[in-house]
């Protein structure tokens, strides 16, 4: 079981941070395959329904794929073409109301069984929990410029201008100097591409301009949560969260699973182009390091309601799609609301 983790860990996180680098397509074409194996196993741990009779030998209509799926696929493509969280959020909107209709629709006209409510909360809320998180990760790219509410109270000033004479000969001058100003200002914050000049340097202050520091910040300190309660509780857990829904949560590894995010989140932000200081660091962390789990014990609560130890196979020692994202689909969420409202 640890090597089958192992291995999986070994291939998989590679492959998610390759995605994150590039940006799209590869980020939404992941994020899109996520949410599409999420809700097919989101649906099939739809309860099984209670006993019948012998003599009735109907079934649970299966919820349908191509409604979910499609569903949340378009959540995703909105994060990813949305321009402005206030863009992201309409869109979303608009995609839920259309989806709650169509949804509507179908349970009136192919759902037979005996707990439609069930079946439709599980058919709406699926689509709409696992893809709004991962369209929060494809819209974090969209999250661009530097912290406005946590902004460094001290700024570099940008390097001086200097207009070349052919251009200022040319009548080209003040085009240059506005043009020019945006790449000095971008090298004032970050001064990679003056001090490196490299093309590598360069990338990087597009990958910070698009967001993509907010996700790996994101995802590195979940895990480094999930590391943290893990290791704390198998070492010095005691009292038990929810024995109920996950026998093996405890107290201590929560807290132990809190103090690894803040950690992580310090370091990480120190290393990454943020510009946040370090107790702003600290509050994501403890906000990750609080929210991870409940997404945790949301899923597991889940699969105990289907009797079912994973949502899936997917993953040899891991379980499915949904026993990785569980933690980190909530905090995809909060990270993308702490982004929007502290970046201009």
């Amino acid at each position: 079981m640890l090597l089958h983790r192992v291995l999986t860990a070994l291939v998989g996180v590679p492959v998610v941070l390759a995605c994150i680098w590039f940006g799209p397509p590869w980020i939404t074409l992941l994020a899109a395959a996520a949410a599409v194996i999420g809700v097919r196993e989101a649906y099939r741990l739809l309860p099984a329904r209670e006993p019948i009779p012998e003599d009735d030998d109907s079934g649970d209509t299966p919820l349908p794929l191509l409604l979910g799926g499609t569903w949340a696929v378009a959540l995703v493509l909105a994060g990813e073409l949305a321009v402005r969280p206030e863009d992201f959020g309409w869109a979303a909107l608009g995609i839920c109301i259309a989806g709650v209709i169509v949804a509507g629709l179908w349970m009136i006209a192919a759902w037979h069984g005996r707990r439609p409510i069930t079946a439709a909360c599980y058919l709406v809320l699926s689509p709409v929990y696992i893809g709004g998180a991962l369209a929060s990760a494809t819209a974090l790219r969209g999250i661009d410029g530097l912290p406005g509410l946590w902004r460094a109270k001290v700024e570099e000033p940008a390097p001086p201008i200097s207009v070349p004479p052919h251009i200022e000969d040319d009548g080209l001058g003040e085009a240059f100097e506005s043009v020019y100003q945006v790449s000095a200002d971008d090298a004032g914050v970050w001064l990679l591409p003056d001090i490196i000049g490299s093309d590598f340097a360069r990338e990087l202050t597009v990958l910070t301009e698009t967001g993509c520091w907010w996700l790996l910040l994101a995802i590195l300190t979940v895990y480094a949560a999930d590391t943290g309660a893990y290791a704390v509780g198998r070492l010095i857990g005691r009292h038990r969260m929810a024995s109920t829904i996950s026998p093996g949560k405890t107290w201590e590894g929560t807290a132990g699973g809190m103090l690894f995010a803040v950690i992580a989140a310090v370091v990480l932000g120190a290393l990454f182009p943020l510009r946040l200081e370090i107790w702003h660091l600290a509050v994501i962390g403890v906000i990750l390091g609080a929210v991870s789990p409940i997404g945790d014990l949301i899923e597991s609560k889940i699969k105990r309601l289907a009797d079912a130890k994973d949502s899936g196979n997917l993953f040899p020692g891991h379980g499915g799609m949904l026993d990785r994202l569980d933690s980190l689909l909530p905090s995809l969420i909060a990270v993308y609301i702490l982004a929007a409202v502290s970046t201009p």
